[in-house]
């Protein structure tokens, strides 16, 4: 009898505790998701995302693309487009910055690539993200993803600039 006496009451704040736990997550999701569907909310993020994609970067980061192989390079701009998708798996992630997008850009012009297509195919998914435009990041990620035989973590759409801007604060911050 004197166990149950002691292990009722233990009981009782870990059911407690437990239940507070979910319905304060349950309420979270709830918050995010009227966050998701905010207008206002949306374009507070995507302000901060063009402040983030303004931010200066080291000359460090950008030479070294300079030596980077075919492959790197691939990865990199790969990696970049994890920031602005959604896929059931990202392995590796860079931060979109103008800084990188022009430098990448540069160096992939004037490097000899084995195989011609691969030039191109970099060069016309960062051509527009040097002006900002990021409306073909979907088709790039998956382009990129089958390029290297993906067969897990297909892109399946862009990020709300919350989703983003959570995801750049998770990743670089």
């Amino acid at each position: 009898m004197k166990k149950l006496k002691v292990w009722g009451p233990i009981v009782g704040i870990l059911a407690c505790i437990v239940g507070a736990y979910l319905y304060l997550s349950e309420n979270r999701g709830l918050e995010l998701n009227l966050k998701k569907n905010d207008p206002v909310a949306a374009k507070e993020a995507q302000t901060k995302i063009d402040k983030s994609f303004e931010t200066p970067v080291s000359s460090d980061v950008t030479e070294e693309y300079e030596t980077m192989k075919d492959g790197e390079l691939i990865q990199e701009v790969h990696d970049m487009t994890h920031q602005k998708v959604e896929a059931d798996k990202k392995w590796g992630s860079s931060e979109i910055t103008a800084d990188k997008v022009q430098t990448l850009y540069n160096v992939i012009k004037n490097k000899d690539f084995q195989n011609g297509s691969t030039k191109d195919m970099l060069l016309a998914i960062l051509e527009p993200w040097i002006r900002k435009d990021f409306s073909n990041v979907v088709s790039a990620h998956n382009r990129i993803w089958s390029y290297q035989n993906g067969n897990i973590g297909k892109a399946t759409r862009l990020l709300t600039p919350q989703e983003e801007l959570e995801y750049i604060e998770d990743q670089f911050r």
